[in-house]
């Protein structure tokens, strides 16, 4: 190696490093201003669950602005989106002139259920919200364990996140009881618009008016973020997923995980009086071929410490109807799920071997861009925290 070439490389591994020592700075402050403006919130409205509502979806917004803007300075990434064209509106996705962005006309009251390559798919998917203005308005479920994690685990507990421990006899009841309350919240009959459940049973499940709708109180979007594959793909999963497939006589899958059907279909269950859409995402990942596993290449540790992301994320995306989906029937739904999964495996046979999905006849049904978002609701989360710190100080210079 040359000398010329040594000094490049080490410079382009200090620049790497310094910028994810800033990221990791920018992002453990901003997690400490965002978790003390939701104490502020919950203390100055505690009294008034509409404000209050609003300032933890304020939060929200916040939370995943300074996480795409740290990962936009330490591993950029450009996404590209297509549609399909028999199941969403040509137009729903645009480049809004203003601000250069993507924008959509995505439905207010969504699931969106997707592949699991890699950890950060949730981020992407949750960008995917803020183009319609909805990023304060997402709910994902997680592992149990998430919870407890310090300062992150008060935020999500802060955002409504489902938090699963993987066990159905408990599952069930938490997201009955979750799913419940934003549906009723959706439709203005739950506890933001001040309101009780009907009735409650003994093993603890609630149940809220599910056959009304206050138009004269205020309705709250949602947008339920699944994976129905419960995990992301990597080899043992994947030998997993294939063994359960011949258990059950299925034909197993090489490119996603055989989805599983309770959760999902309890989620649709319990939203069907709300719910808009469900939007199916295939993701793919450039630099990700054939027999490769992205969870390998895109790891948490390669993506913070060495910068390396893929550097165009594709979505397609189709819309389903509730009335196109037989959530009413086990055994359909399971049938159902399995064949958009199939579609979903041969979509991502022809990435792994073109690089795109191929499949829009239309160029202006496709939008690309760069992976960013405004950093306004993240700032703003650092000025109001600032704000009330530097108070005192102010109070006691004016005063002396």
């Amino acid at each position: 190696m040359s000398l010329s070439s040594g000094l490049s490389n080490g410079w382009r591994r200090c620049k790497i490093t310094l910028r994810t020592v800033i990221a990791l700075m920018i992002f453990t402050q901003a997690c400490l201003c965002i978790t003390f403006t939701q104490v502020l919130i919950r203390i100055f409205f505690h009294n008034n669950i509409v404000k209050r509502q609003h300032g933890m979806d304020f939060t929200k917004k916040a939370f995943i602005s300074m996480l795409i803007s740290t990962l936009h300075l330490i591993a950029p990434s450009a996404v590209r989106i297509t549609a399909d064209s028999n199941s969403i509106p040509k137009g729903t996705f645009y480049k809004d002139l203003k601000n250069g962005r993507i924008a959509s006309h995505l439905k207010p009251r969504s699931i969106i259920m997707a592949n699991h390559q890699i950890y950060t798919d949730w981020v992407f998917l949750w960008w995917l919200t803020s183009t319609a203005d909805l990023a304060g308005k997402v709910y994902i479920m997680l592992k149990k364990s998430l919870e407890y994690i310090p300062i992150l685990g008060f935020g999500m507990r802060n955002y409504k996140f489902i938090f699963m421990c993987r066990k159905w006899e408990q599952d069930r009841l938490t997201l009955h009881n979750s799913l419940g309350v934003i549906d009723a919240n959706s439709r203005g009959v739950g506890p933001i618009s001040g309101r009780s459940p009907s009735r409650q049973a003994p093993d603890g499940e609630i149940f809220w008016d599910t056959t009304s709708t206050n138009e004269h109180e205020q309705s709250w979007p949602y947008c339920l973020i699944l994976f129905p594959e419960g995990t992301n793909l990597s080899p043992l999963t994947r030998q997993k997923s294939i063994n359960y497939a011949n258990k059950i006589g299925k034909t197993p899958f090489q490119n996603v995980l055989l989805p599983h059907v309770t959760g999902a279909r309890h989620s649709l269950l319990k939203l069907r009086p709300s719910l808009d859409i469900v939007y199916d995402i295939t993701i793919g990942y450039s630099g990700v071929n054939r027999g490769e596993y992205g969870e390998a290449i895109y790891k948490l540790t390669n993506v913070i410490f060495k910068g390396e992301s893929p550097k165009l994320v594709d979505m397609h995306i189709r819309g389903y109807n509730l009335n196109e989906i037989p959530i009413d029937d086990e055994q359909a739904f399971a049938d159902w799920l399995y064949e958009v999964w199939a579609e979903k495996d041969k979509l991502m046979d022809v990435y792994s071997e073109k690089g795109t999905f191929d499949l829009d006849p239309e160029p202006d049904h496709t939008v690309t861009d760069e992976f960013k978002i405004s950093v306004y609701p993240f700032l703003g989360s650092v000025l109001i925290t600032n704000s009330v710190l530097c108070l005192p100080f102010l109070l006691w210079y004016l005063l002396r």
